[in-house]
């Protein structure tokens, strides 16, 4: 298969050498005196060939102008894009920090802040078990403890109380 930039210069390459041999004969025939309609055939063929030539050209201008517009948009957009993650990790770092002095605040242990942060991730009481090497009543009993500290009742009013002002 033939590359598309290969196959354009290709087809540049095949009208250019149709003009030219259009042209030359053209003259030819008019120097050897040729029929009026046959120079007139054969020069319908010159400015056709010569209309698509620069038809061609213009478009491969167009297109050019175009994939280096849509370049400059995609560096722009990889630019707001590490913009976006940095403005993102950093609201994620704050959030991180809030919810920490608030583990403080309800004098949360250091058990019960590591549950109660793996309960904000989404985790059940067994995945926080397994992930702690301890068993799901002891996680069970923290979360209790936790919800009584905080002053919720369930992992929804727990999560709910972290996420309920943020928009």
């Amino acid at each position: 298969m033939i590359e598309a930039d290969k196959w354009n210069a290709l087809i540049r390459v095949f009208f250019v050498l149709i003009v030219i041999t259009s042209f030359s004969d053209i003259v030819a025939d008019v120097l050897q005196g040729a029929n009026v309609l046959h120079i007139v055939q054969e020069s319908v063929v010159f400015v056709f060939a010569l209309s698509l030539l620069l038809l061609l050209f213009l478009n491969t201008r167009a297109h050019e102008k175009r994939n280096a517009q849509l370049l400059v948009d995609l560096e722009e957009a990889k630019i707001h894009s590490a913009q976006a993650s940095e403005e993102l990790m950093s609201a994620k770092r704050m959030f991180g920090e809030e919810i920490t002095k608030q583990f403080l605040k309800w004098e949360l242990t250091e058990s019960e802040s590591d549950i109660a942060l793996f309960t904000l991730k989404g985790f059940s009481a067994k995945e926080i078990a397994d992930f702690r090497n301890t068993s799901e009543k002891t996680v069970r009993n923290q979360l209790t403890s936790v919800y009584k500290k905080s002053g919720t009742t369930s992992k929804v009013s727990f999560t709910a109380w972290f996420m309920e002002d943020l928009w």
